[in-house]
């Protein structure tokens, strides 16, 4: 067998085509480089995993590097001491902090001093000033048809609860026991009270007519006023009459003992802007203003529109201090609540 165990020393002088190790001077240090065939045979030894117990299918020169690799385990070393332990644990300490303060961020507690541009201020009052306009306003007409629709849904609701009624009594209209509701001022009664027996007949409920308790309930609906009960009845009005509506600013002004409102004032409910009425015919629209257009015969038999302030009966004096009044005929539109 030929004897490799030569590989790695430096004994011999080889040539460049020799297939021995060779050493290479490189200034003080000496660099061993591996054969073509050493490189092979390492290569080889990489595939069957440096199994040094099963050498049967290996050649000379594979043997051969195994053997030099078992003396590589036995060369003897000092066993690390404590200092050099403990001066390793401490780069890798220092070498992880300095990649931990890589990815993160420093907290600066320096004051950052920018001047103000006057463009960038510009356009930032203007941006400002924008969304001022466009949202404020979107929010405010938000809230109003929101409102309106409330509005809408309670008078429908209370309406609807009326038609039940009125087919049910002949036509009749609601209208509680009491017989002296017309010698008291309507600022000095819940008038809406009237429809009271609409929640004690399980038609609507309670909040649909009021707020609060039983016990001191605030009408949120105001209800037309009756000239007699015995007209009081769906047959003696049209499609297009006011039944129902928002509750009635001028009353509440009375009751409060304040400045009294006018009676073009549109409902507290939509803050003074208009207000919802409930027609007969089950309409519930949206009228900027508290009135309402009658046709009125003339002498000569011609017809005449005639508007009616529905805040108030016919012949109001604006500041009246004995109230706004009972209406005289079945014409005159007065909601109360």
């Amino acid at each position: 067998m030929e004897d490799h165990s030569d590989i790695g020393s430096d004994s011999g002088n080889v040539g460049a085509d020799s297939s021995e190790p060779r050493f290479l001077e490189a200034e003080n240090q000496r660099i061993t480089t591996l054969s073509e065939s050493d490189k092979e045979a390492v290569d080889r030894l990489f595939q069957y995993g440096f199994d040094q117990e099963n050498t049967s299918n290996l050649d000379d020169r594979e043997v051969a590097v195994l053997q030099v690799l078992a003396n590589l385990e036995q060369y003897p070393a000092e066993s690390s001491t404590d200092e050099l332990v403990d001066a390793t644990l401490a780069g890798i300490d220092q070498f992880e902090a300095r990649r931990e303060a890589r990815y993160s961020m420093a907290s600066d507690n320096r004051t950052t001093i920018r001047s103000i541009h006057v463009p960038e201020f510009f356009a930032t009052a203007a941006a400002l000033f924008l969304a001022v306009g466009i949202g404020v306003p979107l929010f405010q007409s938000i809230q109003a048809n929101e409102r309106i629709s409330t509005s809408q849904h309670r008078l429908g609701t209370v309406g609807a609860a009326i038609a039940g009624f009125s087919l049910d009594h002949g036509g009749a209209l609601p209208l509680s026991e009491s017989d002296d509701q017309r010698g008291t001022p309507l600022h000095q009664q819940i008038y809406s009270q009237n429809l009271a027996g609409l929640v004690e007949g399980e038609r609507c409920g309670f909040s649909s007519l009021f707020a609060g308790d039983e016990s001191q309930p605030r009408p949120m609906v105001s209800y037309r006023v009756f000239v007699t009960r015995k007209t009081f009845n769906t047959a003696n009005f049209r499609s297009d009459d006011i039944l129902l509506g928002d509750p009635n600013p001028v009353l509440e002004s009375f009751r409060a003992r304040e400045r009294h409102a006018h009676p073009m004032s549109g409902a507290i409910t939509h803050d003074g802007e208009g207000l919802v009425v409930y027609r007969f015919d089950g309409s519930t629209p949206f009228i900027v203003q508290p009135v309402d257009f009658d046709e009125r015969p003339n002498a000569d038999s011609t017809s005449q529109r005639h508007m009616d302030l529905i805040w108030v009966s016919d012949g109001y004096r604006h500041g009246d201090q004995d109230g706004i009044g009972w209406p005289q005929v079945d014409s005159d539109v007065v909601l109360a609540d």
